[in-house]
């Protein structure tokens, strides 16, 4: 075991650890699991009216477009092709964030 390490290239010859495919496929699906939460969150907080959970919705859809669009950039960087599906998320997040807004721009009324 000279050259590999068990998740990584071996820091002692200088190169730094990156995460291994299991673990940007476990961040994957969390980031999918907290689409799906979001958006519930979301459809309820526009049907019954409940303010904090479409800030909950609000943050969640902000930082998934976020926090995808980061990974996706470091991913490809490396070049993992799950960069691709990160990107894919982060654009998916942003569209659903603006229909997101635009009702509730409805539902107060600014337009």
């Amino acid at each position: 075991m000279d050259k590999w390490d068990s998740g990584g290239y071996n820091e002692a010859k200088g190169v730094t650890i990156f995460m291994d495919n299991k673990s940007i496929l476990v961040l994957f699906f969390v980031f999918i699991l907290v689409f799906v939460l979001a958006f519930t969150l979301a459809t309820d907080a526009i049907t019954n009216s409940r303010v904090l959970y479409g800030i909950y919705a609000f943050v969640g859809f902000a930082l998934l477009v976020g926090l995808s669009t980061f990974e996706g950039m470091t991913l490809r960087k490396e070049g993992v092709a799950l960069a691709y599906w990160f990107r894919i998320l982060a654009i998916a997040s942003l569209i659903v964030l603006v229909w997101y807004c635009t009702r509730l721009g409805t539902l107060f009324g600014w337009w």
